[in-house]
């Protein structure tokens, strides 16, 4: 076993078990506003510095970028600054790139825009100590995703996660949700989205929690190599309490930031964060952070290292405020 101790946003130590699959859970009452703060002005830094250019990437390698003046079926006219208006036959193109926006190659191995894009992913970590404590964790995470670049997508993800200490279960929860979108506007920026929410955390007090929503949100990156955005959603969460606490149901706010880097290869980094805020009362709201690196191991197989926390400012039933967790799992696509 061995401490971290981070004062800048988490007061208590940290103690991490270094073996395969890897949990732990803290309790805390500090909540990561500077983390907030963070995400939003680099969004909104990123949104102010876009470059709107086009770019042309050839299969040489070679890429042109300017202002795309026609696009015909069989060749691009392109005016760049150096070298005036240049005509380029798609047959040597690979892709073209509308501002941040990814558009259609000629070859055979780029996605045509309505072409349907599956990504599967199934993550598994599991870890167990002895000796003086006896101690198990185990996290289950499933996600599907299907696209139209674009055009639409539907997201569903399950997740469960479970602890126990000396055969005493210390923590159970899991989470689905299932999401629609489809974009809209002259450039497909803007998106439209449709989510439903169904979770349970027993040693929160929560039975089970509903939460139908619905928004509008905007890509500020949407490439292979960085990806941005923000939403906003209203929706109607019912809460089912596990003891004789009154049922609950509210309207409530839910913005959302989302920021994944490429760092080098295949492997990337990503922070997501939710906040669900009560209109009308400031100080009853709850705060996801989910931090997530990604490394591949080879096509099929990645190490996936999260950072989860989740922050509740009036919980319910005499739960503790803050439940902080660090997972390391593997990911399997299919």
């Amino acid at each position: 076993m061995w401490n971290f101790r981070n004062s800048k946003f988490i007061k208590p130590a940290l103690q991490f078990n270094c073996n395969a699959g890897l949990e732990c859970n803290l309790q805390r009452d500090s909540v990561l506003k500077p983390a907030w703060i963070f995400i939003l002005i680099s969004i909104t830094l990123m949104s102010a510095s876009r470059v709107y250019g086009d770019e042309v990437y050839l299969k040489n390698g070679d890429h042109l970028t300017g202002k795309i003046l026609e696009e015909a079926e069989d060749s691009v006219l392109l005016e760049t600054e150096a070298m005036g208006e240049l005509s380029i036959k798609k047959a040597s193109v690979e892709r073209v790139k509308r501002g941040d926006r990814a558009v259609v190659g000629s070859g055979p191995e780029v996605k045509k825009p309505d072409d349907i894009i599956w990504d599967r992913n199934f993550s598994m970590g599991y870890n167990r100590t002895s000796g003086n404590t006896d101690a198990s964790q185990l996290n289950l995470d499933l996600s599907v995703n299907r696209k139209r670049q674009f055009i639409d997508e539907l997201t569903l993800r399950g997740n469960i996660y479970c602890s126990s200490s000396n055969k005493e279960m210390n923590s159970q929860k899991w989470l689905t949700s299932a999401r629609y979108a489809f974009s809209f506007g002259e450039k497909k920026d803007w998106y439209n989205f449709y989510k439903l929410e169904v979770d349970h955390d027993r040693f929160a007090n929560v039975d089970y929690r509903t939460l139908p929503s619905a928004g509008i949100g905007y890509w500020f990156y949407d490439r292979p190599d960085i990806k941005a955005m923000t939403d906003a959603a209203i929706g109607f969460e019912y809460t089912d309490y596990r003891d004789s606490q009154e049922d609950d149901d509210e309207v409530v706010l839910i913005p959302r930031a989302y920021l994944e880097k490429n760092l080098y290869g295949d492997s990337r980094i990503s922070q997501d964060l939710v906040l669900y805020s009560t209109p009308g009362d400031l100080d009853e709201y709850r705060l996801k952070s989910e931090t997530t690196f990604t490394g591949p191991v080879n096509e099929e197989i990645s190490l996936k290292l999260s950072v989860i926390d989740d922050y509740d400012s009036e919980p319910a039933g005499g739960a503790k405020k803050n439940d902080f967790r660090f997972i390391s799992s593997l990911t399997y696509s299919f």
